[in-house]
C-alpha cells in the first residue's frame, strides 16, 4: 500500500495529477515545478527561484499577481452568495453590471452578453449561436464554418476542430468532419515569398473569398479567427488583411467570429483587438483577461444582428453552463475592469510599454538569428531563423527555440518557445524599468544560443 504520509507537492502531483500539454509518463517519473507565490509580474518557485512571466501566465494576468482589490471583491461576494445560477432569468447584480460594462467597452452594436468559464465553452457558444442565426434567417443549411492553420480556439471537441493546429487533433479523431475547413494564415514572414505584406494580405483574403465561393456561400455559416494568432506564432496580420476580410464576409454574407480570448482586454493597446485592427465582427469571444484569470469566467459578445434575431424568435435559448454567470466570478471581472481603468493600463500600454519595448525590440531584431520581430502592444514574438535573407528556418531537430528559451528562464524570465519563435504577452502592469531587464535577459539568451551552433 502506498505510504501517502509527509509527501511533498511534488510528489502528490506527479502521482495523482493528470496535466494538460504534459506528458503523464514522464511527470510521474521526474515531476514537475511547484510554484507556491506570485507578485506583481514575478513568479516564485517552492525552492524559492524568482522568476519574470514574461506570458502572464497562458497570456491571461493582465494586471498582474497579488492584486489585493480581485482578493477583497472575491471573499466579500463568496461570503454572501457564493453560487446561482443563470438560467429561467434568474440573475445576480455582479452579472447585470459586468454585462452593462461589457456593453460600455466593447466595440459599437454590442450591448448583449453570455457568460460562461472557459475560452473553449465560449467558442462552443458562438458556434451554436451561429447556426442557431441562420436557422432563425430560414437558411439552416448555413453550418460549415471557415478557420485558419495555425489557429487555436480551445480544446472542447468542437473548438479543437476549429483549431488550425494539427498536432492537437489526432489523439481525439478530430477535426469532426463537415464541421471546419481551414485556409492560411496571415503568416507574411514564413508564406509571404516575394510578395508585400500589404499584396499577400489581399491574398490571403483572396483565398477565403475562393473558398467560400467553391463551398457555396449557401453552406457557409460563419469565419472564426483571432485578431493576432497567438499559439501560433503570435502571427499579427499584415496591413489591409482585416479590412479585406470584413469585405469578403460581407459579400457573401458570412459572419465574422472574433476570438479575443488572448487579445482582449488591453494587450493591444485597445480594450480589444477589434478596435485595434478595425474588425467588425458579429461576434466577440472572450475570456483570459475578462477577469485576469484570478477566477475562470468568459463571454460571448453578440452584435446587433445576431441579438436582433434572438429577441425576434421569442423563445428559450436552449443553451447553458452550470456556472454561468457565476457571481464571484462575474465581480471579481467587473473589479478587474475597473482596476484596468483606474491604473490607465491601457493607456500605459500604449504609451509607455509598447514604445519602450518597440526600442528594445528593433536592437534584438539586429541580431544573427533573429529572422522577424511580431509586436502589438504587449504581445510579441521574436522569430528565429538561420538565414534572415531567405527566412530559412533552422532544421526543426536542433529545437533552436526550445534552447533559447531555456537560456531565458536560466536568467530568471519565462517566454514560451512556439518551435523557433520566443513568444511573450507581458503583464500590464510591467514597468519601463522591468521592460530594459527583460530585453537585456532576451538579447543575452539569443546571443549565447547562437554562440552554441
Amino acid at each position: 500500500m502506498t505510504d501517502r504520509r509527509n509527501r511533498t507537492a511534488r510528489q502528490q502531483d506527479a502521482a495523482h495529477h493528470l496535466h494538460p500539454m504534459t506528458n503523464p509518463k514522464r511527470l510521474a517519473e521526474e515531476g514537475g515545478t511547484v510554484f507556491d507565490r506570485a507578485e506583481g509580474i514575478y513568479l516564485f518557485t517552492e525552492a524559492g527561484d524568482r522568476l519574470i512571466d514574461g506570458l502572464s501566465g497562458l497570456a491571461c494576468v493582465n494586471i498582474g499577481y497579488g492584486n489585493d482589490r480581485l482578493a477583497e471583491v472575491a471573499a466579500t461576494v463568496m461570503r454572501r452568495l457564493p453560487y446561482l445560477h443563470a438560467f429561467v432569468g434568474v440573475t445576480n447584480p455582479w452579472a447585470a453590471a459586468l454585462a452593462e460594462k461589457l456593453a460600455e467597452i466593447t466595440p459599437p452594436g454590442f450591448e448583449r452578453f453570455f457568460f460562461a468559464s472557459s475560452g473553449s465553452e465560449a467558442v462552443e457558444t458562438a458556434i451554436k449561436l451561429a447556426h442557431y442565426f441562420w436557422r432563425l434567417q430560414g437558411k439552416p443549411h448555413k453550418r460549415l464554418i471557415f478557420g485558419r492553420n495555425l489557429s487555436y480556439h480551445g480544446n472542447t471537441i468542437v473548438a479543437t476542430s476549429l483549431t488550425g493546429i494539427s498536432h492537437y487533433h489526432p489523439q481525439f479523431g478530430l477535426p469532426l468532419q463537415g464541421l471546419v475547413r481551414h485556409i492560411s494564415a496571415p503568416y507574411w514572414f514564413r508564406h509571404g515569398g516575394d510578395l508585400t505584406p500589404e499584396q499577400f494580405a489581399e491574398q490571403c483574403a483572396d483565398e477565403l473569398d475562393r473558398a467560400i465561393k467553391e463551398a457555396g456561400p449557401e453552406t457557409v455559416a460563419a469565419f472564426i479567427a483571432e485578431p493576432i494568432q497567438g499559439t501560433g506564432g503570435m502571427i499579427v496580420p499584415p496591413p489591409g488583411y482585416w479590412s479585406a476580410i470584413n469585405r469578403v464576409c460581407k459579400k457573401h454574407d458570412v459572419l465574422l467570429i472574433c476570438d479575443e480570448v488572448i487579445t482582449g482586454f488591453g494587450k493591444t493597446g485597445r480594450w480589444f483587438a477589434s478596435e485595434t485592427f478595425a474588425i467588425e465582427p458579429d461576434l466577440i469571444t472572450m475570456a483570459k483577461g475578462l477577469s485576469s484569470a484570478y477566477l475562470p469566467i468568459s463571454a460571448v459578445g453578440i452584435g446587433a444582428r445576431v441579438n436582433e434575431a434572438l429577441l425576434a424568435a421569442d423563445e428559450d435559448f436552449e443553451h447553458g453552463f452550470t456556472a454561468c454567470a457565476h457571481p464571484v466570478c462575474a465581480a471579481v471581472a467587473l473589479e478587474n475592469i475597473k482596476v484596468i481603468e483606474d491604473e490607465r493600463l491601457i493607456e500605459h500600454v500604449r504609451e509607455n510599454l509598447a514604445p519602450r519595448l518597440a526600442r528594445h525590440l528593433a536592437d534584438i531584431a539586429a541580431l544573427p538569428i533573429v529572422g522577424e520581430i511580431r509586436q502589438c502592444g504587449v504581445l510579441v514574438a521574436i522569430e528565429l531563423a538561420a538565414d534572415k535573407a531567405t527566412r530559412r528556418s533552422f532544421p526543426a531537430e536542433k529545437k533552436v527555440g526550445e534552447a533559447c528559451a531555456g537560456r531565458a528562464l536560466e536568467k530568471g524570465l519565462i517566454v514560451r518557445p512556439i518551435g523557433d519563435i520566443l513568444g511573450m504577452s507581458l503583464p500590464m502592469i510591467t514597468s519601463e524599468d522591468q521592460v530594459d531587464v527583460i530585453a537585456s535577459i532576451l538579447k543575452a539568451a539569443i546571443t549565447d544560443t547562437a554562440r552554441a551552433l
